[in-house]
């Protein structure tokens, strides 16, 4: 099967879908270092700015896969939703498969883009993918039961042309399957100052955040307590694994790009397991 990557960042769709035998059929991506990124590893043909599809003619692909800026979306973001730019690339998400009408799609996001603008939103969405003849169907994920240590809520939105029912059987598995995440090390501290402040020290990473170089991050986890008086910030390196990438995937570039590349994709296991499913379907087909 082929497949486009939109909004591609640093590649979770190939380091996910390529190992499964997908082949890349082209991205749009415009960050620079993303971009440098991508042409090192892949040499894919980059379309550019997505906002900009309708010059593109038509894609030849099976599915259409990414993940649009959630900033908008986020309940730690500006929650402007598609009043703002990067909210409104949701709609052109949407746009885009309805007129490359790709057999599959997947979209990513928050879990708080279904319930932000009253719903409306995530609604208006589903409204003109099912017009368009799409069967739905959509499922909350935390990529810490599907092998790394982080906890990473993000919604996945699956289409399948024509069939009301394939997109839920991708998504939804019969009977319960647990998947054990990998552990981080926890370390102890006798110090108790610095304990009381990185209390949040456990077994499983917080959402690592594209903004984690400035100190911000989403819990306390993201300082790691390493010795009895010292802390520190997870490396590039850790970040990588915690995302499911292989170790020095995004070597060549600053700290801070890498924790910005990194905060900004998608969590590789799970971008496979829908990859692996999909397949699955199209054989059984």
């Amino acid at each position: 099967m082929n497949y486009f990557s939109v909004c591609d960042g640093i590649g979770a769709a190939h380091a996910a879908l390529l190992p499964l035998g997908y082949r890349c059929a082209g991205v749009s991506e415009i960050d620079k270092y993303c971009n440098q990124l991508i042409e090192e590893k892949y040499g894919f043909k980059n379309y550019g700015d997505f906002t900009k599809w309708k010059e593109w003619g038509d894609i030849n692909t099976d599915l259409i896969i990414g993940g649009t800026p959630c900033t908008s979306f986020s309940i730690i973001g500006n929650k402007k939703g598609v009043s703002d730019p990067n909210g409104m690339l949701a709609f052109t998400f949407v746009s885009f498969v309805c007129i490359q009408k790709p057999q599959w799609f997947v979209w990513e996001n928050v879990p708080n883009v279904l319930s932000i603008d009253d719903r409306r939103v995530f609604l208006f969405m589903l409204s003109k993918l099912s017009q368009r003849g799409y069967g739905l169907a959509w499922r909350v994920f935390n990529a810490q039961f599907f092998g790394v240590p982080q906890r990473r809520r993000r919604v996945f939105l699956v289409g399948c042309f024509g069939d009301p029912t394939r997109a839920g059987a991708v998504l939804f598995e019969a009977g319960q399957v647990q998947v054990p995440a990998r552990k981080l090390q926890k370390a102890e501290c006798a110090d108790p100052q610095t304990a009381a402040r990185y209390s949040g020290n456990r077994s499983v990473s917080g959402t690592v955040m594209a903004n984690y170089a400035n100190g911000m991050c989403s819990d306390r986890i993201h300082q790691v307590i390493i010795d009895g008086k010292r802390a520190r910030k997870l490396t590039p390196l850790e970040c990588e694994r915690l995302m499911g990438f292989e170790d020095g995937y995004t070597d060549g570039f600053s700290h801070s790009q890498r924790y910005k590349m990194l905060g900004n994709s998608m969590p590789v296991p799970v971008i496979r397991w829908i990859g692996k499913r999909i397949l699955e379907s199209e054989v059984n087909q």
